[in-house]
């Protein structure tokens, strides 16, 4: 028989353990919501990146004086030049094509005519341009029997282009306009028929950029020869549109020539098809993965890296410690760009012994553990990378931002604003044989409207200017 005591200690007991299951339920439920608190954090300051990012983008940042808020930043400097410079003016022409003299009947403020001319005198230089007139050849040609071959043949006049009825000059402009200026196909006919009086169908100025893709075709493929044998090349790529269908233009910049390439694909294969499958030089990129399958030295672009530290410190903008580290880290990455421009000038003093003191602290801080997920992978990511981080302080003439291509691109950007890529396979070879040959001529300080003009009337003057002679070897 249980005894009062013997029962109520085994009431204590149950009630014991059911509050032991209700503490267990509540800690497990305290678990769980720290969890989702965690997560909601994370997702917020994801949140929080992506909205500054879209603020960057569509609205400018504001000017706040520091009597407003003491913490802004300092009011960015008046533009324009100092006070008190000289001033600027228009230099005077060498020469004058026209004289006129500029004489008075009669007095432009009374009306007077007893006008007597005085001993001074003022030149005014005026500079305009004369709209040129459309100049029709007539090419006569004469047959003749040839003896020796038995055929009739007829020569070629200076600047005729056979079964063409629109000169040279106004197909190079054409292309000029287009590829350069930025100028799509209809708004070309407007211009030629309003300025030239020269009238053609929106149609034709394809066609004229196919003709001179097909005489330039060969320097452009003399060109991706020479590219495997560069000792340095840019990389960058861009998103392209043929027939409403993404393709990607990428862009090879090497010494003083440039190549484009419109591909269905963004792979390490199409790199590979453009610098061959083991590239001797440096290859200077940024950090998409398909770059990571080139055998290649190289060189990633620290500006990128930069704009990765700078949305990690808005990340952490509310955990000081972990803000601390990305700071750290990104004024490494800005002591490497600095010591790599000054030695692209000149060797800076204690050159060796900084560069393996920037190289020993920037693995010590790859090496560092912030017990977060997301931010752990970034560092140890990077961390196996170190070596491609500083290649700039260890080969001379090696950028460490990427800065070339992306300016190169900048050109076919506009133009796809404008005209949404192309729309065949032969828009898309006019273009990258065109834009190739346009802006290595500019690389060169070649005028690309004598180049385009010269390919029509003179392919080989063209070959001889803009292919730079063979690359010296690797400086691998």
């Amino acid at each position: 028989m249980k005894t009062p005591k013997s029962t109520e200690t085994q009431r204590l007991r149950q009630e014991n353990r059911r509050w032991q299951k209700r503490c267990r339920r509540l800690q497990e439920r305290a678990d769980r919501l720290a969890r989702e608190v965690d997560a909601l954090k994370e997702q917020q300051r994801r949140l929080q990146l992506e909205l500054a990012e879209y603020r960057a983008k569509f609205y400018k940042a504001k000017a706040v004086s520091a009597k407003e808020d003491s913490t802004a930043r300092r009011l960015p400097k008046k533009r324009g030049a100092p006070k008190g410079h000289p001033g600027w003016s228009r230099p005077v022409p060498r020469h004058a094509d026209k004289h006129i003299e500029v004489t008075l009947e009669c007095c432009p403020e009374c009306g007077g005519r007893h006008l007597e001319r005085c001993a001074r005198y003022e030149d005014h230089y005026q500079e305009d341009i004369v709209l040129p007139p459309v100049v029709v050849t007539r090419f006569r040609k004469h047959f003749y029997y040839c003896r020796d071959c038995r055929e009739v043949v007829h020569g070629v006049g200076e600047g005729e282009l056979p079964g063409s009825y629109i000169g040279p000059v106004a197909k190079s402009l054409s292309s000029f306009l287009h590829f350069q200026m930025k100028a799509p196909y209809r708004k070309l006919r407007v211009l030629f028929r309003d300025i030239f009086h020269l009238s053609f169908t929106p149609s034709a100025a394809p066609g004229f950029d196919g003709q001179i893709r097909r005489r330039g075709a060969p320097i452009y493929a003399q060109m991706r020869q020479r590219l495997p044998a560069a000792p340095l090349a840019h990389v960058d790529e861009t998103g392209w549109r043929k027939e409403g269908v993404n393709y990607w233009l990428w862009c090879v910049a090497v010494a003083r020539m440039v190549v484009y390439h419109i591909d269905r694909h963004r792979s390490a294969q199409v790199v590979m098809d453009l610098l061959g499958k083991r590239f001797g030089g440096v290859l200077i990129s940024d950090f998409l993965a398909a770059y990571n399958r080139i055998r290649a030295r190289k060189q990633r672009c620290l500006v990128h890296l930069l704009r990765l530290l700078k949305k990690w410190e808005l990340y952490f903008a509310d955990d000081r410690k972990r803000r601390a580290y990305f700071t750290h880290l990104k004024g490494l990455v800005k002591s490497i760009l600095t010591l790599s421009a000054q030695w692209a000038v000149r060797q800076p003093r204690n050159f060796i012994v900084r560069r393996a003191d920037l190289i020993a602290r920037l693995r010590r801080a790859l090496r560092t553990s912030l017990d977060h997920p997301r931010a752990d992978k970034f560092i140890t990511k990077f961390g196996a990378k170190w070596r491609q981080l500083v290649t700039c302080l260890e080969v001379r003439g090696v950028c460490a931002h990427n800065n070339l291509a992306e300016r190169l691109l900048r050109d076919n950007v506009i133009l796809r604003k404008i005209t949404f890529g192309n729309r065949s396979d032969k828009g898309v070879e006019n273009h990258q044989v065109l834009m190739s040959i346009i802006q290595t001529a500019r690389l060169q300080n070649l005028n690309p409207l004598t180049v385009l003009f010269q390919l029509l009337a003179h392919p080989e003057i063209v070959a001889a200017a803009i292919l730079s002679p063979a690359p010296a070897a690797s400086t691998r």
